[in-house]
């Protein structure tokens, strides 16, 4: 199959032009094949069109309404698009690729959000940095081509609710140094952002374990305040630069979301729901923001961190449940809170468990 490398890197469908706002996407990869050049092209407008609008979605309307989003119908997503932007394009009789922006009409997907009966955030956060960095064997690597930075590229950083910048790292910067960072030593973090400039810093690491981990670190500080987070996830046979691709998008989405919870109003969090089984007095109340959530949990032993993990299931208002990492006597957790520290410290109370701020992060242990 010939693909024929198109000519037009910036060619408009309309008349708009990009704005640094929610409603563009831009960077969305396609690969579509169909019966000839004209279909595959058509499919792939229509799938980058559909992505797209989803995009926004996600951007604008609290991750707690997440569950409430649509699938999107062809004339919902016809009816808010703007036009379209070709960075690169190649294709042969059955086949298009290409990378796209999509510019959205704002007051069509506002309006679009009204009738879902949903609210929005859209105000941006402060412009942060961000570092990729990988860690093999006992050096840290990085490099123009490295799959890790090149997922953050391919993200769209400058439309999402946390605009970012990614740095290249300057030689010389050692393991130890990095370590440090992630232990939470804060002299150590000042001393590598010192290199990068005054806006706020995070440092992206990708780290490979033994048994197909895919370990991911956020460690510095956003828009938000402090962070440190990290993720562990299988490889299950995926090609490294989707395994990497899926992690940085995993990860900035971490980082929208922190803001957006910091920006909710009370009309933007989820109505109360009283579920079967779920006492009234248990469900979020209403005005508290929605929140993620990551703490340490610290036990004596594998049994005891079973029985938490299966009694934290069961704490009203906590969802999303996500292990980070698991160690002998500890393990890193994120969850999704729609309430709330104050509350979220009672309700962990009320179920048996001590919530306390930690030199990093909370801290949870069994009382």
């Amino acid at each position: 199959m010939r693909l024929v490398l198109g000519a037009c890197l910036a060619l408009c469908v309309g008349t708009a032009q990009a704005e640094e706002t929610p409603y563009t996407v831009s960077k969305i990869a396609v690969d579509v094949t169909a019966k000839n050049a004209v279909a595959a092209k058509a499919d792939a407008m229509a799938e980058a069109e559909k992505r797209g609008l989803n995009t926004v979605l996600r951007r604008i309307v609290p991750f707690s309404f997440y569950p409430k989003l649509p699938d999107l119908q062809p004339e919902q997503v016809e009816g808010a698009v703007n036009s379209i932007s070709i960075r690169k394009e190649q294709y042969s009789t059955t086949r298009y690729i290409a990378t796209l922006d999509v510019i959205f009409n704002e007051e069509a997907v506002k309006q679009l959000v009204t009738s879902l009966g949903l609210p929005t955030s859209e105000e941006q956060a402060p412009t942060i940095s961000i570092l990729p960095l990988v860690i093999e064997g006992n050096q840290v690597k990085s490099g123009v081509n490295d799959p890790w930075r090149q997922a953050w590229l391919n993200l769209d950083l400058t439309h999402g609710l946390t605009p970012a910048t990614v740095l290249q790292p300057r030689p010389g910067l050692e393991l130890g140094m990095v370590r440090a960072v992630l232990a939470g030593d804060q002299s150590a973090f000042a001393a590598v952002q010192g290199d990068y400039g005054s806006a706020p810093l995070v440092i992206a690491i990708r780290q490979a374990e033994d048994g197909g981990q895919f370990i991911t670190r956020l460690a510095g500080s956003d828009g938000v305040g402090r962070i440190n987070y990290g993720r562990s996830d299988k490889f299950d046979g995926a090609p490294p630069k989707a395994v990497a691709q899926q992690a940085a998008s995993f990860a900035y989405a971490v980082l929208e979301n922190r803001w957006k919870a910091t920006q909710a109003s009370p009309e933007q969090v989820a109505p109360v729901r009283y579920e079967e089984g779920v006492p009234p007095q248990a469900a979020p109340q209403q005005g508290e923001p929605g929140r993620i959530v990551t703490a340490v949990v610290q036990f004596t032993g594998l049994k005891e961190w079973q029985q938490i993990r299966g009694r934290l299931a069961q704490v009203p208002g906590l969802q999303g449940l996500e292990v980070n990492s698991l160690s002998a006597r500890t393990a890193s957790i994120t969850f999704d809170y729609a309430g709330s520290l104050g509350r979220l410290q009672k309700v962990l109370a009320d179920s048996g468990f001590s919530f306390e701020n930690g030199d990093e992060n909370f801290v949870l242990r069994v009382r």
